[in-house]
């Protein structure tokens, strides 16, 4: 299933994820003048973030309405970055371009294998790759999961980013010299577990695509199974918050 990413309103869910732009650009050490590729920018939390940093930032995605919403914050804000409409799996730059390359949550939804071999080529030799992927703990990861055990035809599970030797190898494949973990966590919050579900099919592009791709009765046990789920993970006392950790992978090339 093909997932607009332009679908609804993805910019509540960016500024959720902002910190894990910042937290990815102080791993891998982005400071002025670094010449930085953001894959999977999406509305541009880690190139505006690179940018404001004093980097020579570049964004990459495939959904060109969040590219225009990307071009429209630099330009509000007054920063320099430039920005490029083309999948993961088809960088439209030179080899060695860049000193870092980094995907913040948006790699992980491309075909594996081509994805990061790009990301490797357009990076310089001794540069930096660095890659944020959730980890599989928490109510959100949960949700997920049920959405994800909804999509029509799909086969078997989706690639192992959750799992640490799985992306080792991967990354080993594309020529890191180099791998580090760390890790990091966002909340995601609402007024109840019903109203943070509400808000993802109301607004999130996944839940969007799937929500009209199944039944509506189907669509009502997504609803329950997934409140219930939510509900049991939820830390606060009063309202709904859930943790959902994350590892940051920085790979030298």
């Amino acid at each position: 299933m093909r997932i607009d990413w332009a679908d609804g309103d993805y910019a509540r869910t960016a500024t959720v994820l902002a910190p894990a732009a910042d937290a990815l650009l102080e791993a891998a050490g982005i400071a002025v003048g670094h010449r930085v590729l953001d894959v999977g920018c999406g509305n541009g939390n880690a190139t505006l973030a690179a940018a404001a940093r004093g980097a020579v930032a570049t964004g990459v995605d495939a959904a060109e309405g969040l590219v225009a919403q990307a071009q429209a914050r630099a330009d509000a804000a007054g920063l320099s970055a430039s920005f490029l409409v083309q999948e993961a799996e088809r960088l439209p730059v030179a080899d060695g371009a860049f000193d870092a390359t980094i995907s913040v949550f948006g790699v992980i939804f491309a075909d594996p294998v081509p994805a990061v071999n790009e990301m490797f080529r357009v990076t310089r030799a001794g540069g930096v790759v660095g890659i944020t992927n959730w980890r599989p703990e928490g109510a959100v990861a949960a949700a997920g999961q049920i959405l994800q055990d909804a999509v029509p035809g799909r086969e078997g599970p989706p690639p192992g980013w959750d799992d640490p030797e799985w992306v080792r190898e991967l990354l080993d494949g594309a020529g890191a010299a180099s791998i580090e973990f760390t890790e990091g966590a966002v909340a995601f919050e609402a007024a109840s577990s019903a109203e943070w579900f509400a808000q993802q099919e109301r607004y999130h592009p996944i839940w969007r695509a799937v929500r009209r791709a199944v039944s509506p009765a189907d669509w009502e046990l997504v609803r329950a199974r997934s409140i219930e789920a939510l509900d049991a993970g939820n830390e606060a006392d009063e309202g709904f918050r859930a943790t959902s950790p994350y590892m940051v992978v920085i790979a030298t090339r």
